[in-house]
């Protein structure tokens, strides 16, 4: 049942409002208090609390910082380069935050000495083009400097450092964030470098105390859950919401950071190197999948009863795109994306104890007019998987801020669901 005053938690919105969660924050992620209730409620049912945590889609690690404030271990994985780096040092922050003043004294003499240049020219060219759309030269300049002050760190240091300038970094770009992409083509008032600095600074030392009595119990992993296979019946709890069908390209988004800290040199890159190891959500990652024998294998991975809702709706979006060539690939998108969900919670089955319980934020999706139900799909994998007491409940309306064509004519508005199930 639709509850108005939880419409926020399947947001990010209220993670500035928390230290630790303030450090780096995307609005594409559920809220702190998501997971604090759903940790209550587990523990309300059980007369206990979870013992251990996972989180298969760890983002910027909202998940295994609000279990450390539990004192509960916890595991994420994140395959997204930038936001693993994010979520170790947020989820590490006992120790993260002790490397502040000594980061900040290293930037501000480097901010202070004569500018030089010669930084933006070791960028490749697509690097170069692209940041210099969102930075003043200069100061991209000073940004690389303190760049390679970050990396002569080791340990937890250089995870703090990553994280404080990549903090930095959004105060002094000049372009504005449409949504959660940056917008080359857009122009913002930016901060100078002294005062980005102390703000980034004031921002990862406030709740200071806090955050030191904290000890971390959490782990980060750097790989695809896809793939990740955890130790069978070692995790109490599941929360986790993945990239919703056809929304956000996360490989994209973060195309500033892993141009700026090197993790691609150009589009082609992003893909080879990260995009193509994420879940397929988007027609932007349709490489390794789009041929037919590739579809026919991941079709043949489905349950019959999800064929049966799904194929229908693959042969519409290919009827779409055969009278209209300009139309996207859709078609080629549902297979991939349902298939590689099921792997994902088929690890999340075996990993989870007796009565464990997955809790998944989610959306659906409309492609040209057409209604892709993706939380009923996914509730239905779970039931074939071998989870009992499924159920979905609408969160939040959403998707009228971009009125597309790809969703015009649906009968049905668009929603963020909370999907729950119990280990059989």
């Amino acid at each position: 049942m639709y509850n108005e005053a939880k419409a926020y938690l399947p947001t990010a919105i209220t993670s500035d409002n928390y230290p630790v969660h303030k450090w780096f924050n995307f609005v594409a992620g559920y809220s702190p208090e998501y997971v604090r209730m759903v940790i209550n409620d587990y523990a309300k049912k059980n007369s206990r609390m979870p013992q251990k945590i996972y989180d298969p889609f760890a983002g910027c690690a909202t998940t295994c910082v609000v279990a450390n404030e539990y004192n509960i271990p916890s595991l994420g994985v994140e395959r997204n380069p930038f936001f693993y780096k994010i979520g170790y040092t947020k989820a590490n922050a006992d120790t993260a935050i002790k490397e502040v003043s000594v980061i900040c004294a290293d930037f501000k003499n480097a901010i202070t000495m004569p500018f030089v240049e010669g930084n933006i020219s070791k960028l490749s060219s697509s690097a170069q083009t692209f940041l210099l759309k969102l930075f003043d030269s200069t100061i991209l300049e000073k940004l690389l400097e303190l760049r390679y002050i970050v990396e002569t760190y080791s340990g937890i240091r250089y995870y703090m450092g990553f994280t404080l300038l990549s903090k930095m970094m959004e105060y002094v770009t000049t372009a504005k964030i449409d949504g959660i992409y940056r917008v080359p083509t857009s122009s913002k008032r930016a901060m100078d470098l002294f005062s980005a600095l102390t703000r980034a600074e004031n921002t990862m030392l406030d709740g200071f105390n806090s955050i030191i009595s904290t000890k971390s119990k959490s782990t980060i992993v750097f790989d695809s859950s896809i793939t990740y296979e955890l130790i069978p019946e070692s995790v109490d709890l599941v929360v986790f919401s993945p990239p919703y069908l056809n929304n956000f390209d996360f490989a994209e988004m973060t195309r500033m950071q892993l141009y700026f800290w090197g993790e691609a040199s150009s589009w082609g890159d992003i893909s080879e190197k990260h995009r193509n190891h994420m879940l397929v959500n988007t027609t932007t990652a349709l490489k390794n999948v789009r041929a037919d024998s590739q579809q026919m294998i991941l079709r043949n991975s489905l349950p019959n009863d999800v064929l049966d809702q799904i194929d229908p709706i693959v042969e519409q979006l290919k009827l779409i795109r055969k009278n209209d060539h300009k139309k996207k690939n859709y078609d080629l998108l549902i297979y991939p994306y349902l298939s590689q969900m099921r792997d994902v919670l088929i690890h999340c089955y075996n990993a989870l104890t007796s009565n464990g319980e997955v809790h998944i934020v989610l959306s659906d999706a409309a492609f040209y007019g057409i209604h892709i139900s993706t939380e009923k799909y996914i509730q239905m994998l779970l039931n074939s998987i071998g989870f009992k007491s499924s159920r979905i409940e609408l969160m939040r309306s959403r998707g009228d801020r971009w009125l597309l064509d790809k969703r015009k004519q649906t009968s049905k508005k668009l929603g963020e669901y909370e999907i729950v199930a119990q280990k059989g």
